[in-house]
């Protein structure tokens, strides 16, 4: 499990590299003053995509374990404001939905909430186990802000079984 969230977080970093790539390959003089590299040796925006591209599909083969696990990685895209865990963990079809909300990772950035409140701990309230396929897992989320705390939220998940790997199929 530990391996299978050290390979997740090792592909988001490398995507939010690539993605800082384009930007800088968008603004060569910017690229230069931080990379101290000739804008030449930059990689194109072309290149960039089509790697975000190989990682999205590298992704699309990772699953969770275990339900608790979808869980743990559903909730550290909350942590982390990193919205490639979300996309990590959902079925096919949330997946799709993810897409269509925030687009195309190669085209957009996926990160997720804003810089206040953040996420200051989160629990696991309510699991219950619906049949040997289906979960349904209810997360408070405890806020914070610079001001001192904010007003918890849910998030109820409904984790699935698809072949030999637990997705989220459904966000209330």
């Amino acid at each position: 499990m530990k391996r299978f969230l050290k390979t997740i977080v090792s592909i988001a970093i490398v995507i939010v590299s690539i993605t800082a790539q384009i930007a800088y390959a968008i603004e060569p003089e910017i690229t230069d003053a931080v990379s101290n590299k000739p804008a030449d040796e930059q990689m194109s925006i072309d290149q960039a995509k089509a790697q975000i591209e190989f990682f999205h599909k590298a992704i699309d083969e990772l699953g969770a374990l275990t339900p608790e696990q979808a869980v743990r990685i559903w909730a550290k895209a909350e942590v982390t404001r990193n919205g490639v865990y979300h996309y990590a963990v959902a079925c096919d079809d949330l997946k799709n939905d993810i897409i269509k909300q925030w687009g195309k990772p190669e085209d957009n950035f996926w990160i997720i909430g804003t810089s206040s409140p953040w996420v200051d701990k989160y629990d696991i309230v309510c699991s219950k186990k619906i049949n040997d396929s289906t979960y349904e897992v209810t997360i408070k989320y405890y806020w914070a802000t610079s001001a001192g705390p904010s007003e918890p939220t849910t998030s109820t998940l409904l984790i699935v079984k698809d072949k030999n790997k637990w997705c989220v199929k459904e966000v209330k």
